[in-house]
């Protein structure tokens, strides 16, 4: 099956995967997800990591409300694929394939990367390998795999690293908003994670940046901030209670920055460094404990939070 160029593999996957009741049958029971292969333009994939073009900007939407950029788009579907195929190497250097290949295998270790020239491909890499697996597949993503310290030192060799950054304290708000906004690293080509600022404790929020576009959004609370009954009373948390708990800290319970960085040519003590100054400091850690109203320029995400 070939999806459109716009599709997100993992809602694909889903459908031939789970019982979905919106559909007339159900494909798990007749069919067989059998690989997820991705296309990949070489002669247009770094040009499309520094795009801030949206689906609409080119076109390529479907619904008008369709906001979407290209590349989370690309970035997805690189992520969650088993077989790469890198395409269209007959128009950039053996140079740069070098370092796109680096780039995506830093992006999803776990996938096979085929180089090929008008997508000509031995159908056997393709059909019946049996590669996909939802739970491995649904993991697959580099920054997942540098979260769980399976590094792929190989690409550094092209310039291709990686760097996790953790630590409990807050982010202070002003500082990290104006860190993004003015001073991020052109070369980071992803980073993802969870990360919390001292204005709004009890959200977690979730980072997504791919190329030129950065996000972040609210991911839910952090179990801190519920009751102690609240929480030993959700699922959730009794399924993971160990997992939580070997986190907690006494100070700032189970709240945590933990960012994932993929970028070429990284200072990786240099950004861990500026990172470290986005955070509060021990006075601004006793402010927090007070109750301080922090300036928070960040977006109301919600009316509670307007």
């Amino acid at each position: 099956i070939e999806s459109t160029g716009i599709s997100e593999p993992l809602p694909v996957a889903q459908t031939f995967f789970f019982d979905m009741p919106d559909l007339p049958v159900n494909l798990s029971e007749i069919s067989r997800l059998d690989t997820l292969v991705t296309v990949v333009d070489a002669s247009s994939f770094y040009e499309n990591l520094e795009s801030l073009d949206t689906l609409i900007d080119r076109d390529w939407h479907e619904t008008e409300d369709d906001k979407r950029n290209i590349v989370h788009l690309l970035i997805d579907q690189v992520e969650f694929a088993n077989v790469i195929l890198l395409n269209k190497t007959d128009l950039v250097s053996s140079g740069q394939i070098k370092k796109i290949e680096a780039t995506i295998k830093k992006l999803n270790p776990g996938a096979k990367v085929i180089k090929t020239k008008h997508s000509n491909v031995n159908l056997s890499e393709v059909l019946n390998t049996g590669l996909f697996d939802y739970e491995t597949t649904s993991q697959s993503a580099g920054w997942i795999k540098e979260l769980e310290n399976e590094h792929t030192p190989e690409t550094e060799e092209y310039g291709i690293s990686s760097l996790v950054f953790q630590s409990p304290k807050p982010f202070h708000p002003n500082r990290f908003w104006n860190y993004i906004k003015q001073f991020w690293p052109a070369n980071i080509v992803r980073s993802k994670g969870l990360f919390w600022i001292a204005s709004r404790p009890d959200k977690a929020i979730n980072w997504s940046q791919a190329g030129s576009s950065l996000n972040a959004e609210p991911a839910g609370v952090w179990w801190d901030s519920l009751s102690k009954t609240e929480r030993n009373q959700h699922p959730a948390f009794q399924a993971n209670e160990e997992r939580i708990m070997s986190r907690w800290t006494k100070e700032f319970g189970d709240r945590l920055n933990e960012l994932v960085f993929i970028g070429q040519n990284l200072d990786k003590e240099e950004l861990y460094k500026e990172l470290e100054i986005c955070l509060c400091n021990d006075e601004e850690i006793e402010q927090y404990h007070r109750g301080h109203l922090f300036h928070d320029p960040w977006p109301a995400w919600n009316r509670q939070e307007a």
